[in-house]
């Protein structure tokens, strides 16, 4: 039986590089928005890291990164494939791109040994940010602000407050509680638009529960300013803290956080009668409730959490029977978890599948930050460094929805980077120069080539 060979009927060439082509047109499309919404101008005032004009401006070194990010670079040197792609850096209007040297200096610089020397040993701490963190901050907010401007929201805002693990084997990284050592930045994302609002990076052996009121405070601050003025806030046990719920309160600002399940909380659980238990589905979605069922519980934390003319918060208790009872060492037949709320006046099964969907909404967020955007692979051990490259990830993740609400079709919005990639990024097109201008030239039966000169005309647009 005679056997066809598997390799394909082409052979190889390898020649200078084409300065003709470029496998990522649809790059150019980021940068014209960081330009088109004024991110360029905000880096030059928010961002001052150089004392001389030569090399690279701060702006050319975080457009760099961003494109190095949404490409899908993950670590520094890779910045070389972005390089070699001299169609690109035509388009970019660059004559080179940075070097990883040039780079890493650059990160370097957002590094304050001074504000970092001040640990305790064995105790967690969160260092002061130095000057360019904190512009940087001020670049994430005033893109907030442009993106607000073009395709504005008044509605609800829902902020979902969540900490995550970077792991690390860095000398420098600290140990987290789930083992090993990393960081763990603390993040407040805006749920209905689909970007982050607020965050803060941090060491690993700082506890999750560290700093949510101070980042809830300063989240809704940067919303209001913005013309936002309804707010509801998730989040899981680190928010469970009395000055928090104090705060959102006093706000008017509905909540629904889990609580501690503390022996008090328990014992009111266990005791409460077979008739307050009502079925609960997995999802809105679920036809047939779950194995999962939930309670009403009167409770008062021992803790003075309210005052006597404000109306008790609501505490709801889910039970749920595992499918393999020896698994548990207590034997117990159910785990119960709680959470509370202030809102009276929505159903409790409803309202219990709507404070579990921050799973589904800022969770998804961090996956992508970390595993899509190069966020989870820490350049090098300075601290001040990582922060710096965490927050461009954080950047690079609202541009990319910047460019998402302004310019792409509605049916692309829900798109992670991945699949953005794969369409429109990693476009194929040939660079011609003709009567002094310059051309893309792209495949007309490709299916993202209309796209794509729609989302530049939008942008053109964009003032």
């Amino acid at each position: 039986m005679r056997v066809r060979a598997s390799r394909l009927g082409f052979q190889v060439q390898v020649v200078e590089t084409p300065d003709a082509v470029t496998g990522h047109a649809g790059v150019s499309l980021l940068i014209e928005a960081f330009r088109s919404l004024g991110m360029s101008e905000a880096v030059k005032r928010c961002v001052r890291l150089k004392s001389r004009r030569r090399g690279y401006t701060e702006a050319e070194s975080v457009e760099t990164l961003i494109a190095l990010m949404a490409a899908g670079g993950d670590c520094l040197d890779d910045v070389r494939v972005l390089s070699a792609d001299l169609g690109l850096t035509r388009m970019w209007e660059r004559r080179r791109t940075p070097s990883a040297e040039s780079l890493r200096s650059f990160l370097n610089r957002f590094h304050d040994e001074d504000a970092v020397g001040a640990r305790v040993p064995h105790t967690a701490f969160v260092p002061k940010e130095s000057q360019s963190l904190k512009g940087l901050g001020a670049v994430q907010r005033r893109l907030l602000a442009a993106i607000q401007k073009r395709s504005p929201t008044k509605g609800l805002a829902t902020l979902d407050v969540d900490a995550t693990i970077i792991e690390s084997e860095k000398r420098e990284a600290l140990p987290v509680y789930e083992g090993g050592t990393g960081y763990q930045p603390l993040q407040v994302w805006w749920a209905e638009r689909g970007l982050w609002v607020g965050s803060e990076f941090r060491d690993g052996n700082v506890g999750a529960q560290t700093g949510v009121l101070e980042i809830l405070k300063e989240s809704v601050a940067t919303l209001r300013e913005l013309g936002v003025s309804e707010f509801a806030v998730r989040s899981d046990t680190a928010g469970y803290q009395h000055a928090v719920l104090n705060w959102l309160r006093r706000e008017k600002i509905a909540f629904a956080i889990s609580a501690d399940m503390s022996p008090e909380l328990r014992a009111i659980a266990v005791a409460l009668p077979e008739s307050a238990w009502k079925p609960l589905r997995h999802t809105r979605r679920d036809r047939e409730p779950s194995t999962r069922e939930y309670a009403e519980a009167e409770f008062i934390p021992g803790h003075g959490s309210y005052r006597r003319d404000e109306q008790p918060d609501r505490y709801l208790i889910e039970r749920v029977r595992p499918a393999q009872l020896p698994l548990f060492a207590s034997g117990e037949p159910y785990r119960y978890f709680a959470t509370v709320t202030n809102l009276w006046d929505r159903d409790g099964e409803q309202l219990l599948l709507w404070a579990r969907e921050r799973c589904g909404t800022v969770e998804p967020a961090h996956d992508v930050l970390k595993n899509e955007l190069g966020g989870g692979v820490l350049p090098c051990k300075r601290f001040g460094a990582n922060a710096a490259w965490w927050q461009i990830a954080i950047l690079t993740a609202n541009l990319i929805t910047a460019l998402k609400l302004i310019a792409l079709p509605v049916d692309w919005h829900p798109m992670r980077p991945k699949r953005l990639r794969f369409l429109l990024l990693h476009l194929f097109g040939r660079l011609v120069t003709h009567g002094r201008r310059l051309f893309l030239r792209l495949a007309r039966d490709h299916p993202s080539t209309t796209v794509f000169i729609d989302a530049r005309r939008k942008l053109a647009l964009v003032t």
